[in-house]
């Protein structure tokens, strides 16, 4: 299931593909961003690819790489770690490469996932969290609507829950 945005396209990585990314191999049709994959894009990947082999029915909770519209330009991933827990708990990430940054990229896809997890019925809160020095990732993520819910010492933790949406 794609997401759409104005200006870009989230992708969703199906198990060949995954592969493919952790090979070096972009999809046919599609450009890689200088910088592209990021360190957390691999690490992202590996997790889902993980997932896939023990048989975790991902759904819609998966990797999705960020796409320009306009370009077929990969920029950069949006992502859930893995599906919601028995709690409704589910955690995402995001990386846009350094050249596209700080043109709202990272909150727009962020706002994609986070609006389309809480429309599903398993889904009562979201997480994100950052290091606490990485004060960018911490602006895109209020931006995107979620609140610092806690200070664990080197890390800051997001949240956004289903009755804030």
């Amino acid at each position: 299931m794609t997401l759409t945005t104005a200006r870009l396209r989230l992708r969703p990585l199906g198990p060949a593909e995954m592969q493919a990314l952790l090979e070096g191999v972009p999809v046919p049709g599609l450009r890689w961003a200088e910088d592209y994959p990021l360190d957390g894009t691999l690490v992202a990947v590996a997790m889902q690819e993980d997932l896939v082999k023990r048989g975790v029915d991902r759904g819609g909770f998966c990797h999705y790489q960020v796409v320009l519209k306009d370009e077929d330009v990969v920029i950069g991933d949006v992502g859930f770690h893995a599906p919601p827990d028995e709690l409704g708990e589910v955690s995402v990430g995001f990386g846009i490469v350094p050249a596209a940054r700080r043109r709202g990229y990272a909150v727009e896809a962020l706002r994609a996932v986070l609006e389309w997890a809480l429309q599903q019925p398993e889904v009562r809160c979201i997480h994100a969290d950052t290091d606490l020095v990485n004060l960018a990732s911490q602006r895109v993520l209020a931006a995107a609507g979620m609140l610092l819910a806690a200070d664990e010492g080197d890390r800051k933790v997001f949240e956004i829950q289903r009755d804030a949406a």
